[in-house]
């Protein structure tokens, strides 16, 4: 194993969004879970008892590549995006997102990782996360095993079929289920979304003016809340799915659970 090569950074500029059609229910299902970890240092208690010894703070040290990996996966083991932040692009997905283009399959790609966001001290040598990123041109952005095996580096200039391609072949490494299908059923849940909030917008709107027309004895009132139940309803339906749809097993649980029970497959670490 080893860091994962070099890469040019992301074009500077302000942050990528949504599409401004989406509703509020498919940007939830669509936004990025960055993780923002911290490494904490074992301390030593120095003379006296627990209450009244000195704290002895440890130098910052970089960790090899293996246990900075694995510091970063924590038990979690599904594949990683690690990407570090630059001047251009702090406090921007701009390493990830496109501006110019739609991100609605990125988004949905990145639930299916680990999605893990570096400050721009890890270049410093001494930071513990150094090693991930000590190439003389490191890239802003790289994806890998759980376990930092075959990272592949992502580029922020290359189109988005190139970075959906290495995404995509993470995924199929990596989990039981297809995730071609998974993207295309959730990217039909989404547009589904969109109209049933469009519709429970609609119904809540013409409760209140009814109400406020007809007052609360109105006779349209019923059937206008019966509607916006099923409305709401179907919108729970709906979620289900999208959990469902996303449910694609790890390969690597599957495998440790098969030998745990007597198998004859083993993990892959």
């Amino acid at each position: 194993m080893g860091s994962p090569g070099a890469g040019p950074g992301p074009s500077s500029g302000g942050g990528a969004a949504l599409p401004t059609e989406r509703g509020r229910t498919a940007k939830k299902a669509t936004k990025l879970d960055w993780q923002y970890p911290v490494f904490k240092r074992e301390v030593t208690k120095r003379g006296g008892d627990a209450d009244n010894g000195t704290v002895a703070r440890a130098a910052n040290v970089a960790l090899p590549y293996e246990e900075a990996i694995l510091y970063i996966a924590g038990e979690d083991r599904r594949p990683l995006i690690i990407l570090r932040e630059c001047k251009q692009c702090n406090g921007t997905d701009d390493a990830l997102l496109s501006r110019q283009e739609d991100n609605t399959r990125t988004l949905l790609m990145t639930r299916w990782f680990r999605c893990v966001k570096l400050p721009m001290e890890v270049l410093e040598d001494n930071h513990p996360f150094h090693a991930l990123f000590e190439e003389e041109h490191p890239p802003h952005l790289f994806i890998t095993r759980w376990d930092g095996s075959d990272p592949i580096p992502l580029r922020g200039d290359r189109s988005r079929s190139e970075l959906w391609g290495n995404m995509q072949r993470m995924l199929e490494s990596e989990y039981l289920g297809d995730s071609k299908k998974a993207l295309k059923q959730l990217e039909m849940v989404l547009n589904q979304y969109d109209v049933m909030d469009q519709r429970i917008d609609r119904l809540e709107q013409s409760v209140e003016e009814e109400i406020e027309n007809a007052g609360p004895k109105s006779r349209k009132l019923k059937k206008l809340r019966k509607d916006l139940a099923e409305a709401e309803e179907e919108m729970e339906r709906l979620k289900k799915r999208e959990q469902e749809v996303s449910d694609l097993k790890l390969k690597y649980l599957d495998k440790r659970w098969k030998a745990d029970n007597g198998g004859t497959e083993v993990a892959k670490l």
